[in-house]
């Protein structure tokens, strides 16, 4: 099989040169700016196509990792200008199932695959790509054999309904972006102490690295610390008096998630007065 990809940004880059580099037949990119297809090809030590029909006819699977609004225009595009026939279409979307795919013209065989990993940089993500999770969701006649060659890759997948697509991704939001905002805001209240920007971000390095490790080896329930895990009410309560009501807020409303936790940790803890608290 051999996969073409339309759109030639961070994820496209980095599933192109991980799949080359692990024995796939990638016929290479098309982009509506050719420098980026151009780049990509040259990336992932493939062709570069100027025209889409020629990436259609040379491939069995095509990928269009383009921008979420860009999906659907992208694909009835294609699917008004090309016969699709026996081809696959597979769009990267997280929050976006194959429903996309549902009203084709040629009746094409559509997959959301996602991969549930930070694709932070288009030249050096495939480095550590093996720690994805490839999340699929689609057509049921292929869906077997897409699970399969992802498996063959070294990498651990999960199939989910249409249903569940954005609620799935709101999860790795929780995981991934939200995580750079709390700690984001983590680093401003340390400058709001007094400290520059650099010494705040080294005091939370160790803390956050530390953590990060913990709760990938032990889970957050065992990796869990701090004051509510301890039901200490008094250094919560000096908290809130000093927070804004912005960050008070947030502040209330993670405490609560945290809290969940502690009693799975500590069942036999009374936590009524934190409760009462909150």
């Amino acid at each position: 099989m051999r996969i073409g990809f339309i759109g030639a940004g961070r994820v496209g880059c980095t599933l192109g040169r991980f799949m080359k580099e692990h024995g796939v037949r990638v016929a290479g990119y098309y982009s509506r700016t050719a420098e980026h297809a151009e780049e990509a090809a040259h990336f992932t030590d493939t062709r570069y196509y100027d025209d889409p029909a020629y990436l259609v006819r040379d491939s069995d699977c095509i990928y269009l990792t383009v921008s979420d609004n860009a999906i659907s225009e992208v694909f009835h595009e294609l699917d008004r200008n090309f016969d699709l026939t026996d081809k696959i279409l597979c769009h990267t979307s997280g929050a976006m199932s194959s429903k996309v795919f549902a009203d084709s013209i040629n009746e094409v065989c559509g997959y959301s695959i996602h991969p549930n990993f930070a694709v932070s940089d288009k030249l050096t993500s495939y480095l550590n790509f093996q720690n994805a999770f490839i999340t699929i969701e689609g057509n049921h006649r292929h869906l077997g054999e897409i699970v399969e060659f992802y498996k063959a890759l070294g990498l651990r997948v999960g199939v989910i309904g249409a249903e569940s697509k954005p609620k799935y991704h709101a999860a790795s939001v929780f995981a991934s972006n939200f995580v750079c905002g709390i700690y984001g805001s983590a680093i401003r209240m340390l400058q709001e102490c007094g400290f520059s920007y650099d010494d705040a971000f080294a005091a939370l390095k160790g803390l956050f690295e530390a953590n990060a490790a913990g709760i990938v080896k032990n889970g957050p329930v065992d990796q869990l610390t701090g004051p509510a895990e301890r039901c200490d009410t008094s250094t919560i309560r000096k908290h809130l008096e000093v927070l804004s009501e912005e960050d008070k807020e947030l502040y209330k409303l993670l405490t609560k998630e945290t809290l969940n936790l502690a009693k799975k940790k500590n069942v036999d803890r009374d936590y009524s007065a934190l409760e009462s608290l909150l």
